[in-house]
């Protein structure tokens, strides 16, 4: 409701290309047009939208369930839940401050690994330990934040160097449609572990899944040669 006096009274800019304006349906058949023609002409590119579009779920649902867990399987209050949340985002917001200078460093396809790596390692921690009480979920849960922002913040790193010349805006618009898609994978994982297997420590499974996939996607995924991995 508070976004209808910005689209009211702020003009659009009119296009420098000279591209003909569509309406809402007609935009969604341009959508798969363009997708095909990147997968066409910068298929490396397409192929990191995919596979982000995949591990990026996967971390969303890290945060997403984090408290779900630590009330249902390991017994926070709900104050120690609140706590818990600010010291994940202070955490993550620290780490992606020090996996800057890793990016610059290594590359920001190592940070992804790396990070996706630890993800997937210290997940399984936290699920084979589940009855240990609340330390492990703790030391677990804030490593995991740890590696969070880091992996969120090195893939819009590698997505600008992997953008082809001229073509910013499209892809960074395809970054966040594919993430959307995307989105029912760890939820609906989540979701069908726990029914599976009777019991809410079974979702940290379909998570790992998620992260896992990812993972292995992007290990595939050939980038330009002169993206500095």
């Amino acid at each position: 409701m508070f976004a209808i006096p910005l689209f009211v009274n702020v003009p659009e800019t009119p296009s420098s290309l000279g591209a003909p304006r569509v309406g809402f349906f007609r935009s969604y058949v341009e959508l798969v047009k363009d997708i095909a023609a990147l997968y066409r002409d910068h298929r490396s590119t397409f192929w990191f939208l995919l596979a982000s579009a995949v591990y990026r779920d996967g971390l969303a649902g890290v945060f997403a369930f984090g408290g779900v867990l630590a009330a249902v399987v390991y017994g926070f209050s709900a104050n120690e839940v609140i706590l818990f949340g600010i010291a994940a985002n202070v955490v993550a917001g620290i780490a992606t401050i020090f996996a800057g200078r890793l990016d610059d460093r290594y590359g920001a396809r190592s940070v992804i690994i790396t990070s996706l790596s630890i993800l997937v390692a210290m997940a399984i921690v936290v699920f084979l330990m589940h009855d240990a009480g609340k330390l492990p979920f703790w030391i677990g849960g804030l490593v995991l934040s740890a590696c969070v922002g880091p992996a969120q913040a090195a893939t819009r790193s590698l997505l600008a160097r992997v953008t082809p010349d001229g073509m910013q805006g499209e892809i960074f618009g395809l970054y966040a449609t594919t993430g959307r898609v995307a989105s029912f994978l760890a939820p609906g994982l989540w979701a069908l572990f726990i029914a599976w297997f009777g019991a809410t420590y079974w979702g940290i499974l379909g998570i790992v899944l998620v992260l896992l996939a990812g993972l292995i996607l992007l290990l595939f995924v050939r980038l330009p040669k002169h993206v500095r991995l």
